[in-house]
């Protein structure tokens, strides 16, 4: 097991993965999802007892965190990929001992995994952070035969760096 390279094309439902990870798993987003939680179990014990603008204020709020702010992500990845250029051609990531090589036609290079800062690896999609406003994605269900294969690999060559593995291996 050497390097690899594997050829893919990120998609819609692939940025709003990437969307959703990055918004609920921060901060804002626990916080989002605390108060709904929070609105739900408020709604649901003092029905009776809330007056009309309350229990409106928190339909609002749970529709907001849990249906809203979802669809408005997916919308929006939808129009980024359809008008953005750079989605619309296929990136080769090889994967290897010196880092990651990232390829899209002529233009590419080589991120040494020093300059790694975070790996989330999703069922569906691996996240590789390069400093907190630079991310770079491998859609895993692109790759459904290889993708064991690569996070083996990211696993291998990536030492000393953060990787959060929320991946349950292959489903067949």
């Amino acid at each position: 097991m050497e390097n690899k390279k594997f050829v893919t094309k990120t998609g819609a439902m692939d940025l709003f993965r990437f969307q959703i990870y990055h918004t609920y798993f921060g901060f804002m987003g626990i916080l989002m999802a605390l108060l709904a939680v929070v609105a739900t179990v408020d709604l649901i014990g003092n029905f009776g007892g809330m007056s009309n603008g309350t229990r409106i204020l928190c339909v609002i709020l749970i529709l907001w965190a849990v249906v809203l702010n979802p669809l408005t992500m997916y919308f929006k990845s939808k129009r980024q990929v359809e008008t953005v250029e750079l989605f619309k051609k296929p990136i080769v990531l090889e994967i290897s001992e010196a880092g990651l090589n990232i390829s899209q036609e002529e233009n590419g290079g080589l991120v040494e995994w020093k300059d790694v800062t975070k790996i989330v690896i999703l069922n569906k999609l691996v996240i590789f952070y390069m400093g907190k406003v630079r991310a770079h994605l491998l859609p895993l269900d692109q790759i459904p035969e290889e993708a064991d294969e690569a996070v083996e690999l990211i696993r291998k060559y990536a030492v000393g760096i953060k990787i959060a593995n929320r991946r349950r291996g292959r489903r067949r």
